[in-house]
């Protein structure tokens, strides 16, 4: 499938977008790719906090059988970053005539960074983008990380939070989990049957978050940390000031979509204002060595500025001999997989969890 077919609408969406008014009128014409954008980053993030506490409300963690705990982890400058963690919550049940071997079974680790350019995004991100679909079907520990973020906080402060909070949940799990341990003592369940297998860590993220976690195998790989595998969901992995040759077509054929080629530029600018830090592979991942790191399942969308990154890190994957497989939903906006009634949004949730089953069997 070419690029161009990769672009073509998806009538689904189509019809879809029409209806709830995100397609621009018929005839209107389509801004240059290279006109500025201007973010509102206030704004954005006090809208995504109206839309994330009514999805918290509607879609509460017990509907699914899982719990969480909130608590911090310190980082190398002092600094208290929030963590949440996700289990199963019967694991919780003080009460359980389960046998000790069996309430001990050891999870599985997925460690969320979550999307939104790395200027905005919570814990709840990815609950409603990319963890939804997993938790009825396979029993984790999901740690989610809110890292600092860009204007209030420099490059590389998002890396450098979510690398240390994933260094003392390697290096010393016991600990780790006894910061929640101690918030659970608040709670009216206990987490005394949670155990986690840390020879089974997978990284996962959407957009940005999906940098971070490349950024982070790619760590990993350098300090011999064994990683499972690595969930890049719609992944942002290259300072567009930086981007291959051949990674250009879809920042010009994305103008006008739920994520234009505008926006990405415009938040480049902000969160990394030097374009000679951009070329970094810690701010752009794409740039680094695939050499070496675990297997890879990578999802793309045909109509984001992100594709052709998301489809060339796949190449580069490939042609390190890195195990990796992709999947592509030609025609829908890099968000798509956050409106529910998509058929492309029911093909990536089948997709995802026949990935990670693939994994874990």
């Amino acid at each position: 499938m070419t690029r161009s077919d990769l672009f073509t609408s998806d009538p689904n969406w189509t019809a879809f977008a029409e209806k709830q008014g995100y397609l621009k009128p018929a005839g209107a014409p389509s801004p240059s790719p290279n006109v500025p954008v201007t973010l509102d980053i206030p704004s954005d993030r006090a809208e995504q906090a109206i839309d994330e506490a009514k999805w918290s409300q509607d879609h509460p963690l017990s509907s699914v059988g899982y719990d969480s705990r909130l608590s911090t982890i310190t980082v190398r400058d002092g600094t208290a970053i929030s963590v949440k963690i996700s289990f199963p919550a019967r694991l919780a049940n003080e009460t359980q005539t389960q046998t000790q071997s069996e309430s001990k079974s050891k999870l599985p680790i997925l460690f969320v960074t979550h999307g939104g350019g790395w200027v905005q995004g919570t814990h709840v991100t990815e609950e409603a983008w990319l963890l939804w679909p997993l938790y009825s079907r396979f029993d984790m520990l999901i740690v989610s990380v809110e890292y600092r973020m860009a204007p209030e906080h420099p490059f590389p402060a998002w890396m450098d939070d979510s690398w240390d909070v994933l260094e003392k949940l390697l290096s010393e799990p016991t600990t780790f989990l006894s910061h929640f341990s101690a918030a659970s003592a608040e709670s009216s369940s206990s987490m005394g049957n949670v155990d986690i297998d840390t020879d089974k860590v997978i990284l996962l993220g959407s957009s940005a978050g999906a940098g971070t976690a490349a950024y982070l195998s790619q760590t990993c790989r350098d300090k011999s940390i064994p990683i499972y595998g690595v969930v890049l969901n719609v992944p942002l992995l290259c300072d567009y000031r930086h981007l291959p040759e051949d990674c250009q077509s879809s920042y010009e054929q994305v103008t006008s979509s739920l994520l234009s080629a505008g926006d990405m530029r415009a938040m480049w600018d902000v969160i990394i204002p030097s374009p000679t830090v951009g070329a970094d592979p810690k701010a752009s991942p794409l740039l680094g060595d695939v050499k070496g790191l675990p297997r890879h399942l990578v999802f793309v969308a045909g109509q984001d500025p992100l594709r052709d990154e998301g489809l060339k890190y796949v190449q580069n994957l490939d042609e390190a001999g890195v195990e990796v497989k992709l999947y592509t939903y030609p025609g829908v906006p890099h968000t798509f997989a956050e409106f529910w009634e998509l058929d492309a949004t029911a093909r990536f949730w089948e997709d995802l969890r026949s990935g990670l089953k693939e994994w874990l069997a």
